[in-house]
């Protein structure tokens, strides 16, 4: 969010996203892209990807300000593994 505007981190160009009300999955920004990742290190990629294309600038009070927040969230899911000896 930077400027009153949402934003995809992970997706650049998707800019001004509306957020809106699931009645399932409660309030959601429209759009969003979402990922599937399988380790812990595919999770800090994306995070590290959505924290180079955050907006930052120096202030007198520190250097690198950030002039946006981000918010990561994470939805995991589990599954049994399917017959094949697994």
């Amino acid at each position: 969010i930077y400027n009153e505007v949402l934003s995809d981190l992970l997706k650049p160009g998707r800019n001004g996203l509306l957020i809106r009300e699931d009645r399932k999955k409660g309030l959601r920004a429209e759009g969003l892209s979402e990922w599937v990742v399988r380790s812990p290190a595919e999770v800090d990629g994306l995070l590290r990807r959505g924290a180079e294309t955050r907006a930052t600038a120096a202030t007198a009070a520190n250097d690198a300000s950030s002039r946006s927040h981000a918010v990561f969230c994470l939805t995991f899911e589990q599954s049994e593994a399917s017959g094949g000896g697994e």
